[in-house]
Formats: structure tokens, C-alpha cells, sequence
């Protein structure tokens, strides 16, 4: 039987997390479901001790700090090749993403490497209104057009790895901390040939509480895509 994880970084989710990790174990394949949790000072980490108690396939990493959702995520990819486990799906646990949604990944996914679930493809839908929608779609077409990688999607972190893609990501220099490792990622994806693919997603404002992301993300991003730009050049 094949090993499934779902990992979600969180960082002040107390409002959201008893809610996601319910939705998750209604997903009828068997999952685990691993949470790191970067020290959240509304407690976030107590309520996950607590679910845990009555579910023995929720798994809890605690970090001493706010460290960074990128390096969250190599800790899920490293977690998950040391258990061998077989598939590795990762998304926010605001409830933006809808974990209903996760076996469209899975499905795709025995085809591919690696599929990203998209909002910027036929059947997939954003709730982003105004400068943030905006941003967000710009931001993809500059991806796909500069990194020249025929995807519509490349900032979301609703995303499915299969164990290959799991192993060559893990030696792969994914170096960025914030958000821009989600187009990095996809960066190498592309330059190691790995098969991949996208399905269409429905992106909801989060369940409840504030958006997280610094709008210094936004700046670092634009960096971050013009290093990849440059690099399209000089990696085979």
C-alpha cells in the first residue's frame, strides 16, 4: 500500500487547525498528516498535542522560531524520504486550499512527478479581488514566460511529489526561506526533466484570522525570478 503525507507548515492557525486536520482524515485515502509548527504564540502547538491524542496519524514538528515556510517544506521532504513514504502533499492550512481537492492531485499525480494544483487554468477559480489578484497573476505569467516552463501555476504551495521527485529535490540547492521557493522549486523541477502537470484548483480566502505573507515577499520574489531567469542560461 503506498505511503501518503501531507505536510502543512503553520505559524498562528489556532483558529483554523482543529477544522483543516478534521477535513484532512475525511480524505478516504489513509494519510498522515504532518504539522511544523513554527513556535505560534497563539498556541496553535497545544491544539495539535491535543488532536493528536485521539489520532495517531497526526505528526507534530515544533520549531524554536518563526523560521520560513520554504525550509518548513524541505523538512517535509526530508521527513517524508526518511519514511518512505511514497507521495508527499503539501498545502496551508488556513483552509485557502480545500483539502477535498487533494485526490485530483493524487490522481494526476500517477503520471507525473509532480503536480501543482493551479488557479490559473480551465476549472480552477481565486478569490483574490483587487491588487492581490492582480499581483498573484502577474506574477505567474512573468514565471511561465521567463522561466519558459509550460505551467499556469507556480506560487501556491498546493502541490503533490511523488518519491522520485521527492529524492532529487533533497540533493537539489532549493536555497530560499520564504515564499520564492515555491517558483525555485518548480525551477528545478523543470532542469532535472521531471515529469509534471497541473490540475485545477478552487483558492478561498483563508478560514479565519490574517494573512501571514510580508508584502517584502512580493520584492524578494521579483528578485528571486530574475536570479532564476539568469540561471535558465547557465544550468543544462
Amino acid at each position: 500500500m503506498k505511503k501518503i503525507l501531507i505536510c502543512s507548515p503553520t505559524y498562528n492557525e489556532a483558529e483554523n487547525i482543529k477544522e483543516f486536520c478534521k477535513r484532512i482524515f475525511k480524505i478516504k485515502n489513509k494519510v498522515d498528516l504532518l504539522i511544523i509548527d513554527d513556535n505560534s504564540p497563539d498556541g496553535t502547538s497545544n491544539i495539535i498535542k491535543k488532536l493528536k491524542k485521539k489520532n495517531k496519524n497526526l505528526i507534530l514538528i515544533e520549531r524554536k522560531s518563526k523560521l520560513g515556510i520554504g525550509s518548513a517544506f524541505r523538512i517535509g521532504i526530508k521527513y517524508a524520504i526518511e519514511n518512505k513514504y511514497n507521495t508527499l502533499v503539501t498545502l496551508d492550512a488556513d483552509l485557502s486550499h480545500q483539502p477535498e481537492e487533494i485526490p485530483k492531485l493524487l490522481l494526476k499525480l500517477k503520471k507525473n512527478d509532480f503536480v501543482i494544483g493551479s488557479r490559473y487554468i480551465s476549472g480552477g477559480k481565486s478569490n483574490y479581488t483587487g491588487y492581490r489578484s492582480i499581483v498573484s497573476k502577474a506574477a505567474n505569467i512573468a514565471c511561465r514566460i521567463l522561466l519558459n516552463i509550460n505551467l499556469h501555476e507556480f506560487t501556491t504551495s498546493f502541490r503533490a511529489y511523488n518519491a522520485n521527485c521527492l529524492k532529487t529535490l533533497y540533493y537539489l540547492p532549493v536555497l530560499s526561506e520564504g515564499y520564492s521557493s515555491f517558483m525555485e522549486t518548480v525551477f528545478y523541477i523543470s532542469k532535472e526533466n521531471l515529469k509534471y502537470g497541473e490540475v485545477p484548483i478552487i483558492f478561498k480566502d483563508r478560514y479565519k484570522g490574517k494573512s501571514k505573507i510580508p508584502k517584502l515577499q512580493i520584492l524578494y520574489g521579483g528578485l528571486k525570478l530574475f536570479e532564476l531567469f539568469l540561471k535558465r542560461f547557465t544550468i543544462s
